[in-house]
């Protein structure tokens, strides 16, 4: 029996996403996305299938243009209108009782003292099945809308998150020692105030002095997730992240970047058991591999070429319609402001002796993730990617909700039987299901766990 792979779902919950132009299939759900029913059966039904986990992607300033005008993201729906999720979060986890959710929430978006309030609230809601994706930002448009000054390097931006991840820490674990709570009606004491702490944080951007509003919640640090693939990206996740979200173009990358990181952990103290990397991917299943081939050129007839370009173009900060095709990609990398790992990536993988030109990226960067083909050759290749060091997959959809509806119904039993799939959850937090721990409390490994009574 193969090990068990961590399944996650990645949404947004806006009307476009990955697949830009798909909402348009009359199959497509996609323009329920504003409503409750929708997500709701959802989420029963994924728990159903025993999917470890929602990953909720989010975004704080939609960029896109193609030749110059950003009209696009409007008529193509390119992630605008989106809602925000931790909204409809509550809602689903009142539905249901094991799968988790994951948000992403970036540095930028909250002050931290409101960012660690409004997690703990939703963990303590959902009884400990929350994880917060920590990003950066690298969208000049997000810092504009929030009067934030931009242009920052890779560098500058996760300093920043250094100190709004020091922060959360302290308030988490250190504000509140493990044993505030009496919650005794008897002797009319709720917490015991001898027990909770201001932090008195004075940093570069912050100055936050009290504790957390809100008491411990069941995890008291959410499960974090991290996806920088730059070099100051990989050296965060190594210290911070226990979900790892991969951008890798080929196995032979998967595995070099899994062993970077693991490396860089264990020169922090960290375990190698302390961080699951999860790869993304989208299933086009089929009776047959043949069937399953045919589906998705069908599906690829409702991709929009113009929407994906301006799309890419978001993740790199910058409009690639305006280079020449031709133009090969480390011409060009030092300009990109935006997501570098997707273009080290292709970069990387390209076959020795020739250069991937913007055209190159553009045609071939959503490839690796379509994995094409019947219940059984889908395992195989699931059984590859483990092999080279994946511990899990971000299922993608190209059809909101169909292609999740397909995963559960066709490949889920397969996996199952294989055992690359749990069958049941494990009991307790979102923590404890991933890593199977016996607490819900962040590894002694990590730096979250040394704010542990650093203030009584």
């Amino acid at each position: 029996m193969s090990k068990r792979m961590i399944v996650t779902l990645l949404v947004m919950d806006s009307v476009g996403h990955n697949f830009h132009g798909s909402w348009c299939h009359p199959e497509a759900r996609n323009r329920e996305f504003k409503g409750f029913d929708m997500w709701v059966e959802l989420a029963k039904t994924a728990e159903q299938a025993k999917v470890d986990a929602f990953f909720f992607t989010d975004v704080m300033g939609v960029a896109g243009e193609y030749n110059g005008s950003r009209d696009i993201i409007f008529e193509q729906a390119m992630n605008v209108p989106i809602a925000d999720c931790t909204m409809l979060i509550p809602a689903l986890a009142q539905q249901t009782d094991d799968i988790g959710f994951l948000y992403t929430s970036s540095v930028i978006s909250h002050h931290p003292f409101v960012f660690a309030r409004a997690a703990s609230t939703l963990d303590q809601l959902s009884n400990g099945r929350i994880g917060w994706n920590i990003v950066t930002s690298a969208n000049e448009k997000a810092f504009r809308n929030l009067g934030l000054p931009g242009n920052l390097s890779h560098e500058e931006r996760y300093a920043w998150a250094e100190e709004y991840v020091d922060v959360t820490y302290k308030l988490w674990e250190g504000s509140w020692d493990v044993d505030a709570i009496v919650d005794d009606p008897d002797k009319g004491v709720y917490t015991d105030p001898s027990k909770v702490h201001d932090i008195n944080h004075v940093g570069e951007r912050y100055r936050v002095e009290g504790f957390n509003l809100m008491q411990p919640s069941p995890q008291r640090t959410p499960v974090l997730a991290q996806a920088g693939g730059s070099p100051a990206g990989l050296e965060f996740a190594a210290t911070h992240a226990e979900l790892m979200f991969l951008s890798a173009y080929s196995l032979e990358t998967i595995a070099q970047q899994v062993n970077t990181v693991r490396g860089l952990a264990r020169a922090r103290g960290r375990g190698d058991g302390d961080i699951l990397f999860l790869q993304g991917m989208m299933f086009v299943i089929g009776s047959t591999d043949e069937e399953a081939y045919r589906k998705w050129g069908e599906l690829e007839e409702w991709r929009s070429p113009e929407a994906q370009t301006a799309y890419f173009s978001s993740l790199s900060g910058m409009d690639l319609g305006r280079f020449d095709p031709a133009t090969p990609l480390e011409d060009i990398i030092d300009e990109i402001p935006g997501i570098q790992g997707a273009f080290l990536a292709v970069i990387n993988a390209w076959p020795e002796g020739s250069k991937p030109t913007v055209k190159d990226f553009l045609t071939s960067l959503s490839l690796p993730q379509m994995v094409v083909g019947s219940p059984e050759t889908i395992a195989g290749r699931l059984l590859e990617y483990q092999g080279a060091g994946v511990d899990g997959v971000q299922v993608m959809n190209a059809l909101m909700p169909n292609s999740y509806e397909e995963f559960f119904e066709y490949l889920v039993p397969v996996l199952q039987d294989k055992g690359i799939m749990q069958r049941d959850y494990r009991s307790g937090t979102l923590r404890q299901k991933l890593f199977d721990a016996e607490t819900p409390d962040i590894s002694a490994h990590h730096p979250a766990h040394g704010y542990r009574g650093m203030f009584c």
